[in-house]
């Protein structure tokens, strides 16, 4: 369903002192009304590295980047408005429209009740909500909402619009029937208006009103094949059937594959008489539904293989996704299927062959690099892993995944500063992502940024308290910078989660060391050396 309604910015001006980043805020205020996003996103970025911590700022950024249609960088700018500020209801409405667009609708309709609760009665922030639980199926929840911003905005077209779809949905007809005639008068040329109004009128038994309506629908969009296929419906249902035919054909030339339209159409040329192009357009039918078993045999094929490779059963696995691909030898996700089974039973060769099939038959399939990635970087072949990687990014955005191992072999191949990068795209999509946290900390310690390390591990033991490596890191950093007493603080508290932990035993041994505790040190190291051999080796 189309989803147009508009998202607006109304960025608050607020009385500003006149440092630096104050007026570089004030200079992308101006540039965006002016409608010069790029001059607003380099104005904002300004302000946001003079106060990083200043939430209305990263907003201001993320909804210039949104303005661009640069949803990646937007995300992270609104996640960070929210950590900043989790009352920050624009942000909140900003991110939820983001994640409708994605198709992520749960995660949407929680970021547009969070920023209910915070401004009630919010209008746009009410109209974003009805769509979102429209698309998830919840169409007694959208009238509400749509009643809702339509008590504040009763002039939006197409808010009457998805209240009239959320009606049908709950078959209240007669008020859905109401609310397209209602949108339509807003807007006598808003051609979904019209297409659902004659859907409408039809099972209400109107069949010229349901004409008339889905004539307009076809004039005022063209090139909708769904359009053209109920009005092909109802020529065909006034005896109208060289009219019928030409609709549908129209319908078909748009989308081959549109099934009612070729039965419509075969039943059509049948009651003119032409039985040969019937029996044609219904042998297409039968084709598009031995096409659809096998879709439907493949998909289930591939269902069954991934329970038995999640339970470590991988060649029967293999046998399924195999099956698959004969079954649909041009479905992209068959092959993926089948590479990940190769990998799996150590058929190297056998999974870049299958990876490599998939891409060629879909070129921006995210995954399918990032796996192809992976089993390069698993072979250590890191530029080839890096391309794919990258591509991984440019096929999907907004994959993590794709963002978090192409930090992971920047930060191998040196390029640090990228890898940072990366890993920003990589934990605002993914803030759970305890491992990248821990690989940024890591590379700022590496840079010698020891305060950016520290409250990045600090982040690590409050997100994930469980975590070891983050105490045991933090220990090192102190014990780096002479914090003897905090870096003994650290590990023991490693060593407290796990005695078997030997890095953190080995450490608290250096340590110790350090503070003159010379027994208590070297009781550390056997330990270390009991659980682990190779630590003290090394030290050596």
């Amino acid at each position: 369903m189309a989803q147009r309604l508009l998202v607006l910015l109304l960025l608050a001006r607020f009385a500003v002192g006149a440092d630096a980043a104050d007026e570089a805020y004030n200079r992308g205020l101006t540039y965006k009304r002016n409608g010069d996003s790029a001059a607003a996103i380099r104005e904002f970025s300004d302000a946001v590295r003079q106060k990083p911590d200043w939430s209305l700022a990263h907003y201001a950024l993320g909804a210039a980047y949104f303005d661009t249609g640069d949803m990646t960088r937007s995300q992270i700018e609104l996640r960070r408005a929210i950590e900043l500020d989790p009352k920050n209801a624009a942000s909140r409405r900003y991110f939820g429209g983001i994640l409708l667009r994605g198709n992520a609708i749960p995660e949407a309709i929680e970021q547009f009740e969070a920023a209910l609760r915070v401004q009630p009665n919010d209008a746009r922030t009410e109209a974003q909500l009805g769509l979102a639980y429209l698309e998830n199926g919840n169409a007694d929840k959208a009238v509400v909402q749509f009643r809702k911003y339509l008590a504040a905005q009763p002039h939006d077209t197409e808010a009457e619009y998805h209240l009239g779809i959320a009606l049908g949905q709950n078959g209240e007809t007669a008020s859905a029937v109401a609310a397209f005639q209602r949108s339509i008068s807003l807007d006598p040329q808003f051609g979904p208006a019209h297409e659902s109004l004659g859907v409408a009128l039809r099972r209400h038994g109107d069949s010229a009103g349901a004409l008339r309506e889905f004539q307009l629908a076809v004039r005022f969009m063209p090139d909708n094949p769904i359009a053209l296929c109920d009005l092909g419906m109802a020529l065909k249902e006034t005896g109208d059937l060289d009219g019928a035919i030409t609709q549908l054909r129209r319908a078909l030339e748009l989308k081959p594959d549109y099934e009612r339209a070729k039965y419509v159409l075969g039943v059509a040329l049948r009651m003119r008489g032409d039985r040969s192009a019937a029996a044609s357009e219904m042998s297409g039918i039968r084709e598009l539904h031995q096409s659809r078993t096998q879709m439907a045999q493949s998909k289930q094929a591939i269902l069954d293989g991934m329970q038995l490779l999640q339970s470590g059963r991988f060649s029967e696995a293999r046998d399924l996704f195999q099956k698959s691909v004969d079954l649909t030898p041009t479905s992209a996700e068959s092959y993926f299927y089948l590479g990940q089974a190769d990998e799996k039973i150590e058929q190297i060769d056998a999974a870049i062959a299958a990876f490599e099939k998939a891409i060629e038959l879909k070129t921006d399939y995210a995954q399918a690099h990032v796996a192809l990635g992976l089993v390069y970087a698993r072979n250590h072949q890191y530029d080839l892993a890096e391309q794919q990687f990258r591509e991984g990014v440019l096929s999907n955005p907004d994959l993590a995944d794709a963002h978090y191992n192409l930090a992971l072999v920047l930060a191998g191949n040196g390029k640090r500063k990228e890898a940072r990068t990366e890993l920003s795209a990589a934990l605002a999509l993914d803030s759970k992502n305890t491992e990248a946290r821990m690989l940024m900390g890591n590379l700022w310690a590496d840079d010698g940024e020891f305060q950016q390390a520290a409250e990045i591990y600090v982040e690590v033991i409050r997100r994930s308290p469980a975590f070891l490596e983050a105490y045991n890191n933090l220990g090192l950093l102190y014990f780096k910078q002479g914090k003897l007493g905090s870096a003994k603080d650290q590990l023991e508290q490693a060593i407290r989660k796990d005695p078997k932990y030997a890095p953190a035993h080995y450490n608290l041994g250096l340590v110790l060391s350090q503070l003159g505790q010379g027994p208590a040190a070297q009781e550390q190291f056997t330990i270390a050396k009991r659980l682990d051999p190779s630590l003290v080796v090394k030290a050596e």
